[in-house]
């Protein structure tokens, strides 16, 4: 265990256990050459679609994190492009028992190389779509993201 790094929320949550937290998270909208949006199939709620992004780790930016998170859950090397939204709202609470009210910093960004892979952990399926042919069900965290993008809404937060 002696190299074993950790991240922020997972030291966090071995210290607190399941009880509510803040999360700083970040995200990319990822949009191909032909314009359709990249969604992510989650291995964490029950197979809902959603944008890839996940939580900040202590001394990241908003964009490395954002782009690092895009990579680590789909195998996608991404130039990020504006902002999209900041987001919040009620708790959710995960499978696995954890309660967070999430802070959400979404970027547009243009898939630039890579290959989709899925981890079968946090991804379990990744596909291109137009925004006006999303699949469902949509992870509720992420439904007024993906309304502002097929609305055309840019710089928004809630």
């Amino acid at each position: 265990m002696g190299n074993e790094k950790v991240g922020y929320i997972e030291a966090l949550r071995r210290k607190i256990g399941h009880d509510p937290i803040f999360m700083p998270c970040a995200g990319c909208a990822v949009f191909d050459g032909a314009g359709r949006l990249l969604l992510q199939q989650r291995g964490d709620d029950r197979g809902t679609w959603g944008l890839p992004g996940g939580a900040m780790e202590l001394g990241e930016t908003i964009e490395a994190a954002a782009v690092r998170e895009t990579f680590e859950e789909t195998g996608l090397r991404v130039r990020t492009d504006t902002l999209l939204g900041v987001y919040t709202g009620e708790a959710h609470t995960y499978a696995n028992g954890d309660v967070v009210q999430s802070v959400v910093v979404v970027l547009t960004a243009t898939a630039v190389e890579g290959r989709m892979t899925e981890d079968g952990i946090e991804t379990v399926g990744l596909a291109w779509f137009p925004l006006d042919e999303l699949p469902s069900p949509i992870f509720a965290p992420h439904q007024d993201m993906l309304d502002d993008l097929r609305d055309g809404k840019r710089a928004t937060w809630t």
